[in-house]
């Protein structure tokens, strides 16, 4: 794949040892204290246009949806330029943790990237590599664009006959149990907006009716096709992209005219985006589904942690023995997954388990003065002014961060290492898990 500058990211050892941002200004960590020995980093991609075309958003409202400068579901000029301040933040934060020196490039051939083979994760390892490494560059490793990487989309490659129906019933069972009034809310002002009408006006006469309108089905499980396990049919799914769309125009800097076609404010797309961690709580976070998604990704993260405890190579680890910081740029859907088998949740920005542009999970290897090892998890994301704002972030003004619980272990400490494999072999199927392809 293409040459890229380096990177890696981690807004989140901000937090570490003692907690909070005052502890990222002080001294790199003594030998008696507790060292930051590696990092992988889940992250999801930068802002990008929606990936339906014009025409068929267009043919869900009674206004024209705004248009975009660049291809359906391209990174933007403004989702690079969010990369590469979140880029640099990282590299603060990893160097006042001691990982990485605070500026130059020799730390460059420390860091291993990998991205999904879309336009938008490609570009987004470059933006992240700008901001954590300016000047200097390192190969991006990835499979070919466009082709099919299974570390990020393992079900396009085929989805075992007991999976699938394990997911369906899993999901039936799921849409079944009584419905989430407040969704059922979020998604009437979301269809009052597409009708012209402001979202949380009491009554809506629209000036037309649009050629498609969002579903009143109830909701139901449905047998997926292509990479799809599982579908749902009703206007969540649909509701969930919209809102989403609304997201992006708003951290894309547009014009609040434009934005919502003039009818939302950052606090109706802060609550509608309840729509889309809805959706991808049935979607991504049941955990037949999850298990299919995420015990590829979740295993090759864990070998690369090992890796990092044995200092000597491991099968299905990524990078090499000498690697600091490895970045795994994906998807959304790769980090509720991931989430999902972990048991694991957050609350950032005011939202629960949000993933939005930019967003990373981080596993973060310890190890205290005895050569004990653990390992800290932690979610971080730009808030919504940051991103519409294009915020400068730094180690006084940083990203949202929170140290994730997982199941026998505290956020208050990292997860000893050998209970964080427990909980990660509880979790997988090892069925799943397959080896990496190579460049």
């Amino acid at each position: 794949m293409s040459r890229i500058h380096g990177k890696a990211l981690l807004a989140t050892t901000l937090c570490m040892l003692a907690g909070g941002a005052s502890h990222a200004q002080s001294q790199p960590p003594s030998a008696a204290k507790p060292q930051l020995k590696l990092v992988v980093i889940l992250s999801r991609h930068g802002v990008r246009s929606p990936t339906w075309t014009q025409s068929r958003l267009d043919s869900y409202s009674v206004q024209p949806w705004p248009s975009w400068n660049v291809p359906p579901g391209n990174l933007t000029v403004q989702g690079h330029r969010l990369l590469t301040r979140f880029g640099s933040f990282d590299r603060a934060s990893l160097a006042a943790n001691g990982l990485l020196a605070p500026a130059g490039c020799a730390d460059a051939a420390s860091t291993y990237i990998w991205a999904d083979t879309d336009q938008r994760t490609i570009e987004s390892g470059h933006a992240l590599a700008e901001g954590l490494f300016p000047g200097c560059t390192l190969p991006l490793h990835g499979l070919p664009e466009g082709q099919n990487d299974p570390l990020f989309h393992p079900a396009a490659d085929g989805v075992r006959p007991t999976e699938a129906a394990a997911a369906f019933a899993e999901l039936s069972a799921r849409v079944k149990q009584p419905a989430d009034p407040q969704l059922a809310e979020f998604v009437a002002e979301l269809r009052h907006l597409l009708l012209g009408c402001a979202p949380r006006s009491s009554s809506c006469v629209p000036q037309r009716t649009p050629e498609a309108q969002l579903s009143t089905e109830p909701l139901a499980a449905l047998r997926g096709k292509g990479d799809h396990m599982v579908d749902l049919a009703g206007p969540l799914p649909f509701a969930s992209s919209f809102a989403e769309d609304l997201l992006l125009e708003y951290a894309d800097g547009m014009p609040m005219a434009q934005v919502g076609w003039g009818k939302v404010d950052e606090a109706d797309i802060g609550r509608l985006l309840a729509l889309h961690t809805g959706d991808f709580e049935l979607l991504h976070r049941t955990p037949a589904i999850a298990k299919v998604e995420a015990s590829n990704m979740l295993a090759h993260i864990t070998h690369t942690l090992q890796q990092g405890v044995e200092r000597k190579p491991v099968d299905g680890a990524v990078g090499g023995i000498s690697t600091k910081v490895v970045l795994l740029v994906g998807h959304d859907t790769n980090i509720a997954a991931v989430a999902s088998l972990l048991g694991a949740h957050w609350q950032l920005d005011g939202r629960a388990d949000d993933t939005p542009p930019g967003t990373e999970m981080a596993f973060e290897l310890w190890q205290d003065a005895h050569g004990g090892y653990a390992v800290r998890v932690t979610a971080a994301m730009q808030t919504l002014r940051q991103l519409r704002d294009g915020s400068e972030l730094t180690v006084a003004a940083p990203p949202a961060h929170q140290a994730l619980s997982l199941p026998g272990c505290n956020a208050a400490k990292p997860c000893e290492w050998r209970q964080f494999q427990r909980i990660v072999n509880a979790a997988i199927n090892v069925n799943d898990v397959v080896p990496m392809k190579t460049q």
